[in-house]
């Protein structure tokens, strides 16, 4: 998800998470992959961070 820096901090990105999360409500879990100054938004959005698993990926193959 990305909001254009002209309308970030006005609570649209807050919204747009609190959306998926009702849309998501009935799943056990959610999974959102940030970068490392992004987990504050994402902690005051409710989530948490995991002390047990880092995310992994591949990036041109």
């Amino acid at each position: 998800m990305l909001v254009n820096p002209e309308y970030q901090d006005i609570g649209i990105g807050k919204h747009l998470v609190d959306e998926v999360k009702d849309i998501y409500k009935d799943y056990l879990r959610i999974v959102v992959v940030g970068y490392d100054d992004e987990i504050g938004f994402y902690k005051s959005c409710g989530f948490e961070k995991a002390d047990d698993a880092s995310p992994l990926f591949i990036t041109d193959l």
